[in-house]
């Protein structure tokens, strides 16, 4: 999908529903934060929260004393929304950008992402998120190892189920 279609979708889904009105909201995202806990990460961890939008970990990063935390999400009314929710937080970054497109300017200790990659269905689109991902990861090798993999059943906010995979990756020596 072209960057301005998948931004123009992504833009209609977020003004026109609010935050809870989408089948991933979760008003605690304890799966996410219990892989990231598996990386020990501490106050000066960077992180970057992948198609993070209007999601609510970003809240709870902060609160647990993340001081470097960057949501990045195609749509800018998703962002529009965590950043009204959380006020003038200096704690984070918001960028705009459409993550098979996007140059980071900096490297991260932690690449979070809960389901943006699983709406990639060109290959052209997930060779250029894992050449991102490579990029955008602190150096230390070449590879990633998996540490961990969970299955979560999540719970729509009208009682729907559905079934996601959560991993996390360390970047191979």
């Amino acid at each position: 999908m072209k960057d301005v279609s998948r931004r123009a979708h992504w833009e209609n889904v977020y003004t026109t529903k609010s935050e809870n009105e989408v089948s991933w909201f979760q008003e605690n995202p304890a799966p996410s934060l219990e892989l990231i806990d598996l990386a020990q990460p501490t106050p000066e961890t960077t992180i970057v929260d992948i198609g993070g939008g209007a999601s609510r970990l970003v809240d709870s990063l902060v609160a647990r004393g993340l001081r470097q935390v960057t949501v990045l999400d195609v749509s800018e009314a998703a962002l529009a929304t965590a950043k009204t929710r959380l006020g003038d937080e200096p704690n984070v970054q918001w960028v705009a950008a459409d993550v098979t497109q996007w140059k980071p300017t900096q490297t991260y200790d932690i690449w979070h992402d809960r389901a943006a990659f699983h709406f990639l269905t060109d290959g052209s689109d997930r060779a250029a998120y894992v050449a991102c991902l490579k990029q955008a990861i602190k150096p230390g090798g070449n590879g990633l190892r998996l540490i961990d993999a969970r299955r979560h059943e999540h719970a729509t906010p009208w009682g729907a189920i559905q079934r996601f995979q959560f991993c996390i990756f360390q970047r191979s020596a």
